[in-house]
C-alpha cells in the first residue's frame, strides 16, 4: 500500500491512505542507508493489522526543506504583517528566493490588515503583485475568506511559514476541520490552539493538504553554494540586458538592474535585500575555507 506521512513523533510515523491513518515504524534498512522518512513523504507500507504498519520504501521526493525537515512541498504560504509584528521584508525576500530555487509556488499572506492603513497595504501589495506573486490580504477574525483560501490550496501540499505572532495559528484554526479514521475509531479533529510542537499535515481533502510546522520562522540560504547564483532567484533580475552576461548587479558598469532601481522600476527594498543576501552568502563561502 502507498500512503503519505502526515505526522511524525519520535520514531512513529502516521501514514494516511483513503481517510485511514496507520501508525507506522520504518524498517531498519533506512538507518543503514542513512535515510529518514519525512513528513510529506509518499511511502510504501506493509500493513500489520487494522491500524499498524511498517514503512518499506520511500518514493522519490519532489523536494526537501531542511529546517524544518519536510518533503514534497508544492506551495509555501509566507505570512507577513505590516504592524504587530513589524514587516520584515528581508525574511520575506529570502523565502521567495528559496521558492524560486526549489521551483516551488509561493503565495504571500498579508495578515492583520485591520492593523495597517490602506497606503501601507497598497504599497506592499504593489511590489509583489508586480512580480506576479499571489498576495492575499486577510483579517483572521473578521470575514475569513475560507473559500478563497481553499481555492489557492486546492490540489497542492502547502506549508505555512512566517515570524511568530503573524497569525499562522489562527489561520490554520479557521481552516482545518476534518475527520480521519485511526483503526476502527472515527475522530473529528480540530487543530488545537497551542503552539505547534511537532510537524503535522492536515488533509483538507484527498488531494489537498497543509503542513503545520514548528521552527520555520527563519532559515539560511544554505542550499546556495555560490553567491553568484543568487541573481537567478530574484524574478525582477531575470531577462535584464546588462553589459556583462555574468553581471551580479552590484559594482559592474552598464547594469540594467541598477538603472531600473534608480528609475523605481525595481523596488529599492528588494534590491537592498538582494545585496544583503549576496554579502551573507559570500562571507559564508569565504569563511568555510
Amino acid at each position: 500500500m502507498i500512503g503519505k506521512i502526515i505526522k511524525a513523533q519520535k520514531e512513529i510515523y502516521y501514514v494516511a491512505n483513503n481517510n485511514r491513518v496507520y501508525l507506522s515504524k520504518a524498517r531498519g534498512v533506512f538507518r543503514k542507508k542513512g535515510l529518514k522518512p519525512l513528513v510529506g513523504d509518499k511511502v510504501e507500507v506493509d500493513i500489520i493489522d487494522e491500524d499498524k504498519a511498517y514503512i518499506t520504501n520511500i518514493l522519490p521526493r519532489k523536494n526537501e526543506i531542511k529546517r524544518p525537515n519536510i518533503a514534497n512541498v508544492d506551495q509555501l504560504l509566507v505570512f507577513v504583517t505590516i504592524n504587530d509584528p513589524p514587516l520584515n521584508l528581508f525574511n520575506l525576500d529570502k523565502y521567495l528566493a528559496m521558492c524560486q530555487y526549489m521551483e516551488m509556488e509561493a503565495t504571500i499572506i498579508l495578515s492583520k490588515i485591520d492593523k495597517a492603513d490602506n497606503h501601507q497595504i497598497d504599497k506592499f501589495v504593489n511590489i509583489y503583485q508586480n512580480l506576479a506573486y499571489k498576495v492575499i490580504s486577510l483579517d483572521n477574525y473578521n470575514d475569513f475568506p475560507k473559500e478563497k483560501i481553499i481555492k489557492i490550496l486546492q490540489g497542492k501540499t502547502s506549508a505555512v511559514t512566517g515570524a511568530s505572532g503573524v497569525g499562522k495559528s489562527t489561520f490554520l484554526n479557521n481552516l482545518v476541520d476534518m475527520e480521519i479514521e485511526i483503526g476502527p475509531i472515527s475522530q473529528k479533529l480540530k487543530r488545537g490552539k497551542n503552539t505547534t510542537r511537532h510537524i503535522e499535515i492536515f488533509m483538507i481533502d484527498a488531494q489537498t493538504s497543509v503542513f503545520d510546522t514548528p521552527g520555520f520562522d527563519s532559515f539560511d540560504l544554505d542550499f546556495l553554494e555560490d553567491e553568484n547564483d543568487l541573481k537567478y532567484y530574484f524574478r525582477e533580475m531575470n531577462g535584464t540586458k546588462c553589459k556583462f552576461n555574468n553581471c551580479n548587479h552590484i559594482n559592474e558598469p552598464s547594469c540594467e538592474v541598477k538603472e531600473k532601481v534608480k528609475k523605481g522600476l525595481i523596488a529599492k527594498s528588494r534590491y537592498e535585500n538582494y545585496l544583503l543576501l549576496f554579502q551573507q552568502l559570500k562571507e559564508r563561502r569565504e569563511n568555510r575555507w
